[in-house]
């Protein structure tokens, strides 16, 4: 987009180089011409010497062609007749730094509906850092009636490892409160959707109504006390995984806070016969079936109920083929998370191949003999 800016100060001088990097066409109104030579030598943008309340000074600027007119210079009564002046001339979106809240109404009446008042947004930030100093940043809106903010999960938290859906339609949540994004370590953003589900580590991006900014808070970062909270259900149902009998309960609430929450469709498929074992799967609702290579239901696996650890442990391919028989929600472990935590503990590991290794043992007593059958099938 083609960009004016008026002023070349600390806030302009910021805004032109983000603007550039961005790929915009800026171009930037200041009267002192030291500063128009640095910012056309460190920035790379095209500066005008002048007066930004100037007609012939816009007119020069480009300003009939802009697609933005931004007024940040140091006094409200020179934005304004900036914003004035370049709706006079230009069809671009007019937007001005406000220092002074009582220009509100003026600004309103020259038709400036794009306001950032530099106070308010101020103090915002910093009675939110003061008030909430788990909040990593902040951003009123709605003259401060409704706050953006980012907020750390706890590694430890009790809503770690649970879906959106389920932390919103938790008691104690507020229900105006709203998820926007969320940030992984690495810094890659993810769209939440009811299925997404919140990790330790992770930024969560909100928006709540300054009231209840406080609850949202203290319900996202709070840590249960060791072997209750949210995790512990899912902990309580590993822990009838002979396998894993040999984690501690803090390994197991560990290996619960890394679960992935996954609801399934009736008839959807989780995994196929064939496919690389990369997870195993606890179910917490409804019914998934396991098939053989011909579509025969062979076992049914129930709420509390688990599958998938096999192929998990000996990296095997899966021996059968997975497929929700109702709707159903799980809780899947993956190989990396499940690693971290077992690898840390050799003794806990032999202990766990010691286990498996009797569990192929009886599997292999009990599957059905071999028939022999002669050239005819007889």
């Amino acid at each position: 987009m083609r960009i004016v800016i008026a002023g070349g100060g600390r806030v302009g001088s910021v805004l032109a180089a983000r603007l550039v990097d961005e790929q915009h066409a800026v171009t930037v109104i200041e009267r002192d011409p030291a500063t128009c030579a640095r910012l056309f030598e460190e920035v790379g943008v095209v500066t005008v010497c002048g007066d930004a309340t100037n007609p012939k000074t816009l007119e020069a600027a480009g300003i009939g062609a802009a697609d933005i007119a931004a007024g940040v210079l140091a006094r409200d009564s020179e934005n304004l007749a900036f914003a004035m002046l370049a709706r006079s001339v230009s069809s671009a979106r007019v937007m001005v730094r406000m220092l002074d809240t009582s220009y509100r109404e003026a600004y309103r009446m020259a038709g400036v509906k794009e306001l950032v008042a530099e106070a308010e947004v101020v103090v915002a930030k910093m009675t939110t850092a003061i008030d909430f100093p788990q909040v990593a940043g902040s951003l009123p809106l709605t003259s401060g009636d409704a706050l953006l903010f980012e907020l750390t999960i706890p590694a430890r938290a009790g809503v770690a490892g649970q879906t959106v859906a389920q932390v919103r339609a938790t008691a104690g949540f507020p229900r105006e409160c709203i998820f926007i994004a969320l940030l992984d370590p690495d810094g890659q953003t993810a769209l939440p959707e009811g299925s997404t589900v919140l990790r330790g580590g992770h930024t969560a991006i909100l928006v709540a109504r300054r009231a209840q900014v406080a609850q949202a808070v203290e319900f996202l970062t709070y840590e249960p006390a060791q072997g209750t909270g949210v995790t512990s259900s899912l902990a309580q149902t590993l822990r009838k995984v002979d396998f894993l009998t040999p984690l501690s309960d803090d390994e197991v609430e560990a290996v619960a806070r890394g679960a992935e929450f996954l609801p399934k469709a009736a008839g959807e498929q989780i995994f196929h016969q064939g496919d690389a074992g990369e997870t195993f799967y606890v179910v917490l609702t409804g019914e998934v079936a396991l098939k053989d290579n011909v579509g025969q239901t062979v076992s049914t696996v129930s709420a509390g109920g688990f599958f998938g650890e096999l192929a998990l442990l000996t990296g095997e391919p899966r021996t059968a083929t997975a497929v929700a028989s109702t709707t159903c929600e799980l809780a899947a472990v993956g190989r990396e998370d499940f690693r971290g935590v077992v690898m840390a503990n050799p003794s806990v590991a032999l202990e766990m191949s010691r286990i498996l290794g009797q569990r192929l043992t009886r599997a292999q007593s009990n599957a059905p003999p071999t028939k022999r059958r002669g050239l005819f099938g007889r």
